[in-house]
């Protein structure tokens, strides 16, 4: 066993876990770090840039959104049922903390829109090699923060998972953990913050605590490590549990390799592609579908959980024609391919998520819904678009694409997350909290770990948030960190 001293020890080094170790380091405060994989970042490899209002570069941009709208906007959007202490200081932080990773030297591509209704929040990280900004560039950010780390003398422990945390009397002392080849380490702290990213991944969990069954009627990112042990290890000295939910968002089963690598799969992003269920109904105004944590939402309260995107080969050609619906800085997709061989072969390599038929009553044998039901969703949708207005749900006129033509697809749509959210108590200042809300003396929590802001339902008319709530989250707990030491030393020289 080999015995370490050190002030503040933080446990995981993705985002949330990276900007602790700095923000700690900053203060002038020892700090190690422990992670269970082979290098920094966590889940924040996969994507492209966290949330922030009011930062530097926001303003530049002439970005209009203010903290106090943002703070409006998302209270009212929660239903006030999630601390507002918390969500107003996530809030009040995340500009100055963009302000303080470009500082470091993060570069971000700018601050960005994920689609037309939601606000230009995204601070979208440029990649290392200039390139255009796309799925996990934000690993450029993550190694930064790194080195920084490095250059402030933070010891970074990697696959080196932590196994257990050291607790007396309600007060942290340190924590155990294992490197991969079995050397343990005793570590002793006066703080620990715990930034583990969450239990996404882990089966029973998912299904425990969010009625989900991976894989089955819930498609996560299935990031490798993504376990709960940083929730379990608070939980076993004393941590109350914390509202827990998946990041929820909608998409199809298909792998996100094939889904992505696939225009024909992206043209029914479109507003023009009717939403309809295993009953044969229409269940939303497609236009909103837009922001993705809703397309979560419909997709969960249909029968088995699933949900269909209708195209027709008259809307393809429109499509094909005119561009898609929702372009964006970063998500911009072209149709330049033929759409028919390509799904046809989709359709032929995964017959129960792609459809192809030469009319709607035959789609519908094919996914299983009614025939009669079905067409007459397509004979009214057809009217309403010849009626210039959707007398259903309100669509704007300007989607209302017919769906004629001799050819008609289906894609299916199931809930999927970008992750959990919550587990483990805390109050506004990050303090790990047992159930009696009494503060575990020395012990703080950052990131996905802690996160209950939404009440259900991702903020995604804000993008960016997650990964902005680690990194504005991690920093604030590395300097509440440090300022709890302080505290200790001012205390011990007192006596």
């Amino acid at each position: 066993m080999e015995k370490i001293y050190a002030d503040i020890a933080v446990v995981g080094a993705g985002p949330a876990g990276l900007c602790a170790s700095v923000a700690a380091a900053e203060e002038g405060f020892q700090v190690v770090c422990f992670e269970k994989s082979g290098v920094p970042g966590g889940a924040a490899n996969m994507g492209m840039g966290p949330f922030g209002v009011e930062s530097r570069l926001q303003k530049a941009e002439m970005g209009t959104l203010t903290k106090e709208e943002a703070f409006t906007r998302f209270m009212d959007y929660v239903h006030w049922q999630s601390d507002a202490n918390l969500i107003h200081d996530y809030l009040w932080n995340s500009g100055p903390t963009i302000d303080w990773l470009e500082d470091m030297g993060v570069v971000f591509a700018g601050a960005m829109k994920n689609f037309p209704q939601s606000e230009a929040t995204w601070h979208v990280v440029q990649p290392e090699d200039g390139g255009r900004p796309g799925p996990r560039c934000a690993s450029a950010m993550n190694k930064t923060i790194f080195e920084r780390g490095q250059e402030l003398g933070v010891q970074y422990f990697f696959e080196t998972p932590v196994k257990s945390l050291h607790c007396e009397d309600k007060i942290i002392t340190g924590l155990t953990a294992v490197d991969k080849d079995g050397v343990e380490y005793d570590v002793e702290a006066d703080a620990v913050i715990i930034c583990t990213g969450g239990f996404g991944t882990n089966p029973e969990m998912v299904k425990q605590y969010t009625g989900y069954t991976l894989e089955k009627d819930m498609f996560d990112f299935m990031i490798p490590g993504i376990d709960g042990d940083g929730i379990r290890m608070a939980w076993e000295v004393g941590a109350g549990k914390g509202r827990m939910e998946m990041e929820r968002t909608g998409k199809t089963p298909l792998p996100d390799s094939i889904a992505m690598a696939h225009f024909q799969c992206r043209m029914f992003n479109n507003a023009g592609a009717i939403a309809v269920n295993l009953n044969g109904l229409r269940v939303a105004n497609e236009d909103i579908l837009q922001n993705h944590s809703i397309n979560g939402n419909i997709c969960d309260y249909q029968p088995e959980r699933s949900m269909f995107r209708i195209l027709s080969s008259d809307a393809v050609d429109y499509y094909q024609e005119h561009g898609n619906d929702f372009q964006g800085k970063v998500h911009q997709f072209t149709n330049d391919e033929e759409f028919g061989p390509g799904w046809t072969k989709l359709c032929e390599e995964h017959p129960t998520i792609c459809y192809e038929a030469d009319s709607p009553e035959e789609l519908a044998e094919k996914i299983g819904m009614p025939a009669d039901e079905f067409a007459k969703t397509i004979e009214r949708y057809n009217y309403n678009c010849e009626m210039h207005f959707d007398d259903d749900f309100c669509k704007p006129r300007q989607h209302l694409i017919p769906l004629t033509g001799n050819k008609y697809y289906a894609i299916k749509i199931m809930p999927s997350a970008y992750g959990s959210l919550g587990g483990i108590k805390i109050n506004h200042k990050l303090q790990v909290l047992t159930e009696d809300r009494e503060w575990i003396e020395g012990l703080y929590g950052a990131g996905t770990d802690v996160n209950e802001m939404y009440n259900g339902t991702y903020f995604y008319y804000f993008p960016g948030n997650t990964m902005g709530f680690a990194v504005t989250t991690g920093r604030m707990a590395g300097q509440y960190a440090a300022a709890f030491l302080r505290e200790l030393e001012e205390q011990m020289d007192e006596e």
